[in-house]
Parts: structure tokens; sequence; C-alpha cells
């Protein structure tokens, strides 16, 4: 897998390390290698929500220029600050796979007002991640039964 990003590129979530979830129109993830954790809502939320299906730079941009009162140009230069941001931290990966064909529609709780998506980071539980990662994907463990 390359990190070489152009436009046309698809990326993913990196889901090696990362845990991520859309609530309410905010994206949630963590960073389950270094127990960072990060918020990203409003547009951010949809930007992730793109992301999470495979989408390029492109395909991102007009999306958000369709949904949006923005500029295509001006949404194609928020979401690679936003995309290259996000692979410095580890939390996508680029690749060459064709992305969903499913439409993706704005998280509930979006707004119709445009802000450059942005990531917030938070590390104030760092420590307690990476030693005690959580894992939303693993059920949960069987009950002995009582005697």
């Amino acid at each position: 897998m390359t990190n070489q990003l152009r436009d046309d590129s698809h990326v993913r979530p990196n889901e090696e390390e990362v845990a991520s979830k859309v609530v309410d129109g905010e994206a949630i993830l963590i960073n389950l290698t270094n127990g960072l954790y990060y918020s990203m809502d409003g547009v951010s939320g949809y930007v992730w929500a793109l992301i999470m299906e495979g989408s390029s730079v492109d395909h991102m941009a007009g999306m958000l220029a369709e949904r949006y009162p923005v500029d295509a140009d001006e949404a194609r230069e928020d979401v690679r600050l936003l995309v290259h941001e996000l692979l410095a931290e580890g939390l996508i990966t680029v690749n060459g796979g064709a992305p969903s064909t499913e439409p993706v529609e704005p998280p509930a709780g979006s707004t119709d007002a445009y802000e450059a998506p942005s990531l917030t980071r938070y590390d104030d539980m760092a420590e307690m991640f990476a030693l005690d990662p959580p894992l939303p994907e693993l059920p949960p463990l069987p009950t002995e039964p009582s005697v």
C-alpha cells in the first residue's frame, strides 16, 4: 500500500490501527496503537463517512460542493489539507481500490452550513488507551455458568 496521495487516490480508514464511529454527525476515532483519540463533526463528520466508503479527494470535494454552499476548488483544497493531516496521524491509508458505489448521505445531525473540515486531537487519555485499548469489534466474552 502506498501513501502517495493524488486527488484521484482512494483513501480508507486504517482499520488495523483505528476504531471509529459516526454518531449524530460526529466521527469519533481512536488510534489503538498510541491511544490518541480524535473528533470530526459537522462537515468533517461527513468527510469521514465518505472516507469510510473509500472515496477520493476529488469525489469528496464534489460531494461537499454539491451538499454545501462551497466552491469545488475550495472544497478540494480543504479536503486535501484534512486528508494529509489524517495520513500524518496514521488514521487513513491510500489505496488504488475502487470506492463503494453506494451513495453516502450526510450523517444525522449535520447542518447545511459549511466550515472547512478539520480534525480535533485529544491526548488526555492516551496512556489509558495505549495500556488497555478499546476493541469495539470484538464480541463480549461468554460468561461461565454458575454451578
